[in-house]
């Protein structure tokens, strides 16, 4: 299997990542995928679960940007009042989006994770550009129908990976 499209990380959930230990690696940097990472696909305001972990991150020190296949309007709408930058409406896994968000967060690829539920969207995407990559099982089926094309493909290599079960901890 080849490495690009291998995560660095693999956990259940964005909740259940261990944000300390990514700061104590140099990461200063988050860029995160929204639908089915955050949020069920579609969702268009983000929840309160959603705007804690972005100010609980915030008050730690990360800078963070938003990065969606999305429209702009739809992107802006979602982060509403949240102090985090965003990147929309391209094409992931193009470079040109993963370093227009690490442009945005003045961060380089040793300083940067992506965090995304898709391989070969998010993970593809930041192994392509030299980041660090976090691979999150997705929140919901509920997905564009391409995507629920590739899931059946990304199936074979995530039974190839394990958990981060030192990091997991128990969603409650």
């Amino acid at each position: 299997m080849k490495k690009r499209y291998l995560p660095d990380y693999y956990f259940k959930s964005i909740y259940t990542i261990d944000f300390k230990k990514l700061k104590s690696k140099g990461i200063k940097n988050l860029i995160i995928d929204i639908d089915n990472t955050l949020m069920p696909w579609g969702c268009r305001i983000a929840d309160e679960k959603v705007k804690n972990l972005i100010k609980s991150l915030r008050d730690d020190g990360f800078n963070i940007c938003l990065l969606s296949n999305s429209s702009k309007h739809r992107v802006k709408l979602f982060k509403d009042n949240m102090d985090v930058e965003f990147y929309s409406f391209g094409i992931k896994p193009m470079k040109i989006m993963f370093k227009g968000a690490m442009k945005k967060l003045m961060g380089s690829p040793k300083d940067t994770c992506v965090i995304g539920d898709q391989i070969f969207t998010d993970i593809l995407g930041g192994n392509r550009c030299c980041i660090y990559t976090i691979l999150v099982d997705p929140i919901s089926n509920n997905e564009f129908i391409t995507t629920k094309l590739l899931r059946k493909i990304e199936g074979s290599i995530k039974s190839k990976l394990e958990y981060q079960k030192e990091n997991v901890e128990s969603e409650g």
